[in-house]
């Protein structure tokens, strides 16, 4: 979801329902999402990034998926052990 304005995931990211915060941890996705707009990041790498709690990233990464503005994937290797979550941006 890589927009060739760069100036356009601002706008975007203004006209999100959401909090400051959600709108910041957007375009921190944004920004580290691939050219498909998927991007595997933990929480807490989420959170040194922004230095925002690790609490308020969740509660904002449930905001930003329950308004439909990302897709959470869980990632479980094969032997069980959980990994990162991928977001796809929407």
């Amino acid at each position: 979801m890589k927009l060739d304005d760069k100036s356009l995931k601002y706008k975007v990211a203004g006209s999100l329902k959401t909090s400051i915060t959600g709108k910041c941890l957007y375009i921190m996705l944004y920004d580290l999402a691939d050219e498909q707009g998927k991007i595997q990041i933990s929480i807490s790498k989420l959170s040194k990034l922004l230095n925002i709690s690790e609490g308020a990233i969740r509660n904002n990464l449930h905001k930003l998926a329950d308004r439909g503005y990302i897709f959470v994937r869980e990632v479980i290797e094969e032997d069980g052990t959980r990994k990162a979550n991928e977001y796809i941006l929407k």
